[in-house]
């Protein structure tokens, strides 16, 4: 049967119903008070289809909206894009819209897709991007199924109209799109191929009218074998978009995304003059004012980084809980390119982790571009010579302290493990700064944990084993999934450092992506390999 025929008996069974108009994008119609699940796909309401509704009420007959995609980005300096692919039916009456795949707010007519990526980008903040083509979509909804039918056939790839300045400074995309014929729309195939993605977070979000994601979950993995595609999705039926908005809004919330970084108070309390509490959280900055070691000269924000000018490196401690034995400590270091530091997902929640495993655990916000990645090796090394100094009051062997980062969190912990450690203080980079009893204190590692991640520089790992074997590098554990991008520099550092006599460790994750964060189970593994490491200290 073809699909257009399919669309008519779907469209009359509908009108029997007593629903009026067969729009295609949609969303949900619960209250917000179900619960919302960690991970897994939120699907508000509407059935599902394991092969996939064939009939065009999935595809909205939208018009596109005039605003180009471009203006609508917000900010410019966020991390999160919410990139959406969204055609608003042209309907000629109030009455019709109940029906169709639009929503009206304060006059202004959205489509459901677009409509549901607004209430998240109010949510959670980022920068808003329409998927738009260079040829628009026909405004009559048989021409507009028959159109999607064909690029479909053809496997087309419509050209887009605008395009994502910066694209690599977003750390997350979320990703919405109506189900169109059980697939993804021919311009988010277009979207999806035009980026290199690497090894950023992809969230997806879709409206359908009844079949859910079908299998464009598999497909977006497969586009971009290198990033992470979450699991906490949102699927939402177009019947009653209108009124899910505190659903989204909790999913969005969910996310954790609008999360606030916890910053030091105006205490003035730094790593230099304060004494450890092994009992409540710290935030304590790393550098007295005026005496940070620096080689960059970072005076105004022009909108390329995270950290203004007025930042200061600083750490945050997660004491082990009372009653549980204490194995040693970790410093961690999230990932995020050097643009960002992503501790929604390799931050806290894996120092929260391993503090109750019994590791004395410390987030370490090192400095970001436009400071190099040796600055903020200096900024690890200062934390830990601070837990060093206090190994005591923490409960550890001071030989039981390891450095541990995700990503470019790795490559800093290794920067400092080949160069900054033991004694080495900021007057080896800067000779304006001014040494201080803390920098008397060695800032060795009894270990290293590389979460998809290698000692070397950004997208390239170092193989000289000459210095893995001078730096007197510790026991190192590796672990990374087989779809991540740069599994061949993983693969080639490690040989490395076994040929230099470095004990290696690696976990292999089959199947996973790059930017898994604290997620995929590895962690248990990742705590028994570093009891035995310390153990044998």
């Amino acid at each position: 049967m073809k699909r257009k025929n399919i669309l008519c008996l779907c469209m009359t069974a509908l009108l029997i119903l007593g629903i009026a108009g067969c729009g295609a994008e949609g969303k949900d119609n619960s209250t917000g008070s179900s619960p919302v699940q960690e991970s897994g796909e939120r699907e508000v309401s509407g059935s599902e289809n394991e092969n996939g509704d064939s009939g065009a009420g999935e595809i909205a007959a939208d018009k596109q909206g005039s605003a180009g995609a471009g203006s609508e980005s917000q900010s410019g300096s966020s991390n999160i894009l919410i990139a959406y692919f969204s055609i608003p039916e042209d309907v000629e009456t109030t009455d019709a819209v109940a029906g169709a795949s639009i929503v009206i707010r304060d006059g202004e007519k959205m489509g459901n897709t677009e409509y549901v990526a607004k209430v998240i980008q109010q949510t959670v903040g980022g920068d808003l991007f329409r998927i738009e083509t260079v040829e628009e979509y026909p405004l009559d909804h048989d021409p507009l199924v028959d159109q999607a039918a064909g690029e479909q056939d053809e496997k087309k790839r419509p050209e887009l109209l605008n395009h994502v300045e910066n694209f690599e400074q977003y750390e997350t995309i979320i990703l919405g799109f109506p189900n169109w014929w059980a697939d993804l729309p021919m311009p988010v195939y277009t979207f999806l191929e035009e980026y290199d993605f690497g090894a950023k977070t992809i969230i997806p979000f879709v409206t359908h009218g009844g079949s859910g994601f079908s299998g464009t979950i598999r497909t977006i993995s497969e586009l971009q074998p290198g990033a992470h595609v979450s699991e906490n999705t949102l699927s939402l039926s177009r019947n009653s978009v209108a009124d899910s908005e505190e659903d989204v809004v909790a999913w969005a919330e969910s996310l954790g995304l609008n999360a606030t970084e916890i910053a030091p108070e105006n205490s003035g309390d730094t790593v230099a003059d304060a004494v450890a509490d092994p009992v409540d959280q710290q935030i304590l900055y790393l550098w007295e004012k005026g005496n940070m070691p620096a080689v960059t000269e970072y005076t105004e924000n022009n909108g390329n980084y995270a950290d203004d000018p007025d930042f200061r490196p600083y750490m945050v401690t997660f004491p082990v809980p009372e009653g549980t034995e204490v194995k040693g400590a970790v410093l961690i270091n999230a990932g995020g390119a050097f643009q960002f530091r992503s501790d929604q997902m390799e931050g806290t929640p894996v120092a929260q982790e391993l503090s109750r495993l019994g590791y004395q655990s410390f987030v370490v916000n090192y400095r970001l571009r436009p400071y190099t990645q040796e600055e903020g090796a200096l900024d690890l090394a200062r934390a830990v010579r601070f837990v060093r100094k206090y190994a005591d009051v923490y409960g550890i062997d001071e030989k039981d302290i390891a450095v541990m980062g995700f990503s470019a969190g790795g490559i800093l912990a290794g920067e400092m493990l080949l160069n900054f450690d033991g004694t080495v203080n900021g007057s080896a980079l800067d000779d304006s700064y001014v040494p201080d009893e803390l920098d008397g204190i060695s800032a060795d590692a009894g270990a290293d944990g590389m979460i998809y991640s290698f000692y070397g520089r950004l997208s390239v790992a170092s193989t000289d084993t000459d210095k893995f074997a001078s730096s007197n590098l510790p026991p190192t554990y590796f672990c990374y999934g087989t779809r991540d991008p740069f599994v061949g520099e993983f693969e080639e550092c490690v040989e490395a450092l076994k040929e230099a006599g470095v004990p290696v460790e690696v976990d292999v994750l089959e199947g996973r992506p790059h930017g898994y964060g604290y997620t995929e189970g590895w962690i248990p593994a990742y705590d028994a390999w570093l009891t035995g490491i310390f153990e044998n200290n």
